[in-house]
């Protein structure tokens, strides 16, 4: 007599080689979905971080664009002059999204 696996979707000689086969093929597959629910884990605190830096970025914009406002306001127009390298690319980030 043969014996069918729902499992492992095979044929073994006799119930014991099946149900081996099949605890070893579920035991796989837990371990199979508990390294993805881990990599699901990381990748959900990496873009809880990301989320974060977005925030303080926007933050902080618009306190530079009101802080720019009244200066304008008060004293008129705001001039300065790109003297570092890190300022450009800075400028150019929103072409690197695209």
């Amino acid at each position: 007599m043969k014996y069918y696996s729902e499992v492992t979707k095979h044929y073994y000689d006799n119930a014991n080689d099946c149900l081996a086969e099949e605890r070893a093929e579920l035991k796989k597959q837990e371990e199979a979905k508990a390294a993805q629910a881990k990599k699901d884990a990381a990748r959900k605190d990496a873009a809880a971080k990301v989320d974060a830096a977005r925030k303080t970025m926007v933050d902080a914009q618009k306190a530079y664009q009101k802080a720019l406002q009244e200066f304008c306001n008060t004293y008129g127009a705001y001039h300065y002059s790109i003297d570092s390298e890190d300022e450009l690319p800075h400028l150019l980030d929103w072409f690197n999204l695209l």
